[in-house]
C-alpha cells in the first residue's frame, strides 16, 4: 500500500524553516486558517512585516487585521510610506499596533504628513529595538524639531540599540557665503559591545 504525505503532516520544524523565507503577510495569506495545527505553529513564530512601495491599502488593512493577536511576534518592521494607493501608512501601521519585541525597524521614503514626533514617541517605548533606519530619497525636509528630537531619542534609546541610520535631506547654511546648501544627513553607525 502507498502512503501519502500531506502538507499538513511536515514535521514542525520544517514549518519553521518555511515560515523564515516569508514575511507577514505571505504567512497570513497563505497559512492562516489552514487548520488548527498549522494556526497553532502562526503563534509561535517571528514575524517579519514588509510593505513595499508596490504595496496596496486593501493589503495593509488585511496584515493590519491579522496582526490584532500576533502584534507581539513582530521582531522586524519594513514599511515604505507612501504605496500605490495612499500614503503615511507608517503613522497608520504604528498608531494601530505596539509591538513589544521589535528588534529591527526601518521605514523608508517617510510622507510629510507622517507624524515624526508621535513615531518617535513610539519607538521610544521599544524596549528590544537594535537596529532603527530612516530613509527619505524625497527632497522633503525633516522639521528642525523633529530632528533634534530623533537624534536625542536614539541616543538616549533605552534599548540595546546597535545601528542607527538616518538618511534625510538636511538643508544648512554655507557659513561663508551665506546661501542656503543641500547635504545629505549621512548614518549615524553606533555599534556597542
Amino acid at each position: 500500500m502507498k502512503s501519502c504525505t500531506r502538507f499538513e503532516d511536515l514535521p514542525t520544524d520544517l514549518f519553521f524553516e518555511i515560515f523564515d523565507y516569508l514575511d507577514a503577510f505571505e504567512i497570513f495569506t497563505s497559512f492562516n486558517s489552514l487548520n488548527q495545527r498549522i494556526s497553532s505553529i502562526l503563534q509561535s513564530i517571528p514575524l517579519r512585516i514588509y510593505i513595499s512601495a508596490n504595496a496596496f491599502r486593501s493589503q495593509v488593512d488585511f496584515l493590519s487585521s491579522q496582526l490584532i493577536f500576533h502584534e507581539h511576534q513582530v521582531i522586524s518592521i519594513k514599511i515604505s510610506d507612501t504605496i500605490r494607493d495612499d500614503s503615511a501608512i507608517i503613522s497608520l501601521f504604528f498608531r494601530r499596533h505596539n509591538f513589544p519585541n521589535l528588534q529591527l525597524c526601518s521605514l523608508l521614503s517617510v510622507d510629510f504628513n507622517t507624524k515624526i514626533d508621535r513615531l518617535l514617541e513610539k519607538i521610544k517605548t521599544y524596549r528590544k529595538l537594535l537596529i532603527f533606519n530612516l530613509f527619505n530619497n524625497r527632497h522633503e525636509d525633516l522639521p528642525l524639531t523633529s530632528k533634534s528630537q530623533l537624534l536625542s531619542i536614539l541616543l538616549k534609546h533605552p534599548s540595546p540599540l546597535r545601528s542607527i541610520n538616518v538618511y534625510y535631506p538636511y538643508n544648512y547654511f554655507d557659513l561663508k557665503s551665506g546661501i542656503p546648501a543641500n547635504l545629505n544627513l549621512v548614518s549615524i553607525g553606533l555599534r556597542m559591545a
